[in-house]
């Protein structure tokens, strides 16, 4: 938190015991079933941290920062378990959970909220998803790159949970409208 500290720029920079009741809020919408394994749920509380600390970052530096102590972190907590992939300078591994890991049709009741393995089950399910939606509605011929489907990841990972209420800013030309 001394890293990260307020200031005219990023007033929004003000971490407190709130923020660390969404880690574990994110935690417990797991089902305890699908992480037997403690490297998982490791991976899970990476993600939570992140998406509660890490998506507040403004900047690339401030996140570069961030990343750089979680990986220092979980080194040090988790040694026995080798995250270096996931937070590695170039190409790391994405790291993505989310409510739709099974499948768009098992979304009823909340989905089941899982890491998705990697970009290309990412893209499958939203694919799928995409197709499913242009097949019932005005199609949207949307181009799922890398970044976008983890926003997708994230947005979806914030409406389902309780109360659900991303604000989300684009700037111009950024195909907002």
């Amino acid at each position: 938190v001394s890293s990260f500290r307020k200031t005219a720029a990023n007033f929004h920079y003000e971490f407190n015991i709130r923020h660390m009741s969404g880690i574990f809020s994110g935690l417990l919408s797991a089902k305890p079933a699908e992480f037997a394994d403690g490297e998982k749920l490791v991976l899970l509380w990476i993600h939570e941290s992140e998406r509660i600390y890490g998506d507040r970052l403004v900047s690339v530096t401030d996140l570069k920062k961030y990343r750089g102590l979680c990986a220092e972190l979980s080194k040090k907590m988790f040694g026995k378990y080798n995250f270096a992939k996931f937070f590695q300078e170039k190409n790391p591994e994405p790291l993505v959970f989310a409510p739709f890991s099974k499948g768009i049709s098992e979304m009823d009741g909340g989905g089941f909220y899982d890491r998705i393995p990697g970009y290309d089950r990412l893209s499958e399910l939203l694919g799928f998803a995409l197709n499913e939606y242009n097949e019932n509605n005005a199609a949207m011929d949307l181009v799922l790159f890398g970044d976008a489907m983890c926003h997708v990841g994230k947005v979806c990972r914030i409406i389902t949970s309780n109360p659900g209420h991303p604000l989300m800013v684009g700037v111009g030309g950024s195909g907002r409208q």
